[in-house]
């Protein structure tokens, strides 16, 4: 299964959007990347640690220059002053939110085009749940996010957020 038409379905599994977008707005984690090490897991691919960094940058460019800024402008459209057309604001808004789709469509093209040149299936058993974390400790690094020893004590911190959107995409996904 292609990486966005997984992204688009394991988004779609309730609980799974509010935790990405915890994880977004809270941390500064990026939901493509996320997405991403779920699929890995899901595909039951092994990226060698050392490539995943090179992986992860070939998105940032597009993800910095393109997906950012479309997301802050249809944030800023969600709330027109009252003097402002607001069905203006909210046509102009899904015209900026297909533009931020297509967008992070192409980021997770990119990532998978650059995962399946440098990585491979798993001859065993798919061991999704390990693949998805080990990976989504490394991305943590790239995010530039520190991921915490103990995060017991915060069901928001990234790591058990990851978690949770694991067990969700585990079971109720693709």
């Amino acid at each position: 299964m292609r990486l966005w038409d997984y992204a688009v379905q394991v988004y779609a599994v309730g609980g799974i959007k509010d935790c990405l977008l915890t994880l977004q707005d809270k941390h500064g984690g990026d939901v493509n990347i996320a997405l991403w090490c779920l699929w890995c897991g899901y595909q039951n691919i092994a990226v060698p640690g050392t490539e995943v960094p090179s992986i992860l940058s070939t998105a940032d460019s597009i993800t910095a220059k393109v997906v950012r800024p479309l997301r802050r402008a249809r944030r800023s459209l969600s709330e027109p002053r009252p003097e402002q057309d607001a069905s203006a604001f909210a046509v102009l808004r899904q015209d900026v939110l297909a533009l931020e789709q297509r967008a992070e469509q192409l980021v997770l093209n990119q990532l998978e085009r650059a995962t399946l040149a440098t990585g491979s299936r798993n001859a065993g058993p798919s061991g999704m749940q390990e693949t998805a974390s080990s990976l989504f400790m490394l991305a943590l690094k790239h995010m530039d996010i520190a991921p915490t020893i103990d995060d017991e004590g915060d069901p928001e911190s990234p790591t058990r957020l990851f978690a949770s959107i694991l067990m969700l995409a585990k079971d109720h996904g693709p």
